[in-house]
């Protein structure tokens, strides 16, 4: 189990290039500018876990280096493989605060799901983060460490090809942090990862869905819709209330040209009626999107049943009859270690003991 990193100094995988350059020409006055570069080089693309790896730096820039900066400021506290190939990751923070992140491979290519907060605010009735309470946001470097300590524990795996931040928390609620992550993230001297390959998922906050299209155009815009009128979405998403659907849509209308994709978790006997169906497609007509159908997973104390590969089928033929573009259901991954759609939580425990401690 990694070993817990010192409190009180400053993150390096949290600095933009230009800030790394500063920082490091402070630290290193004597060194040419070039070497940010090369250490950029060893946390980035090399995944150095430490500065005694980077054995191409002398001695007394890594000892430099190691007194005044960590890497990344994430502690394994638990590491679960699913069956199917998923990662879930319990990390805690510096001041112990937990999060949970998700590495998800496949043939093709590799997703890491990343969090932007620990737990979350909006308290979702069908999700485990939003039941389980809030912590506070993640600063940038919390959220682009997950990153990098996901590449290390994964055997130093090459970066990921996807991001998508659907982790723990609403991206658009911790917007300032997520904007420089993503800044880093997408650097091709840094992350490397291309803004097209980045996906921001939110509940709906229109401001922070119109900030995202002016300031990073290519990034993917996914909505958490669940519901097709406002009185169902706000019983089970409580923000509606603050957005109603509408204005959501609305922002989402003014995004950059790119296809928004509408999340749509089928909970049985709830929000796939014929109704709807029928109601979702018509709130639909004038935004370029695509319908991801997502199958429900339970969690302890959910209110709702699991729902069926038969279920999810079902609402996806009745939402194709009135909806003539793209409709995908989601592959389940990660189910049966608590890593899949809406499970993660601050109250599962880490081999034995309280995450929190």
């Amino acid at each position: 189990m990694t070993s817990p990193r010192p409190v009180g100094r400053a993150s390096l995988c949290g600095l933009t290039r230009e800030d790394l350059f500063a920082i490091l020409r402070e630290a290193l006055p004597s060194e040419p500018a070039y070497r940010a570069l090369s250490i950029a080089a060893w946390i980035f693309e090399r995944g150095a876990a430490s500065f005694e790896e980077m054995t191409d730096l002398s001695v007394r820039i890594r000892a430099a280096l190691a007194e005044r900066f960590v890497i990344h400021p994430m502690t394994l506290r638990q590491k679960v493989d699913d069956p199917d190939g998923t990662i879930r990751f319990l990390w805690a923070l510096p001041d112990a605060t937990p999060v949970e992140s998700v590495a998800i491979p496949s043939r093709r290519r590799s997703t890491y799901c990343i969090s932007s907060q620990s737990g979350c605010r909006l308290g979702c009735l069908f999700c485990a983060t939003g039941r389980s309470g809030f912590r506070r946001d993640l600063d940038a470097a919390e959220i682009v460490g997950q990153v990098l300590a996901m590449r290390v524990e994964t055997g130093h795996a090459p970066p990921p090809t996807n991001l998508v931040f659907m982790g723990m928390g609403e991206p658009l609620l911790a917007y300032d942090a997520v904007d420089r992550a993503i800044r880093i993230l997408s650097d091709p001297a840094l992350g490397g990862v291309g803004a097209r390959r980045i996906t921001v998922s939110t509940v709906g906050v229109p401001e922070g869905i119109e900030r995202l299209a002016r300031e990073h155009p290519q990034v993917k815009l996914a909505i958490s819709l669940h519901a097709a009128d406002d009185e169902l979405r706000s019983r089970l998403i409580p923000y509606n209330r603050k957005h109603p659907i509408a204005e959501v849509l609305d922002a989402a209308r003014r995004h950059a040209a790119k296809i928004v994709t509408i999340e749509y978790v089928v909970i049985s006997g709830v929000n796939d009626r014929p109704i709807d169906a029928q109601n979702l497609a018509r709130i639909l007509q004038g935004l370029r999107s695509r319908v991801n159908l997502i199958g429900l997973h339970t969690f302890p104390g959910c209110p709702f049943p699991a729902a069926t590969p038969g279920d999810v089928e079902a609402f996806r033929r009745r939402l194709a009859a009135h909806f003539p573009r793209t409709i995908t259901v989601r592959m389940s991954r990660g189910a049966e270690v608590g890593g899949a759609c809406g499970q993660l939580s601050l109250h599962r425990s880490a081999e034995g003991t309280d995450p929190e401690r």
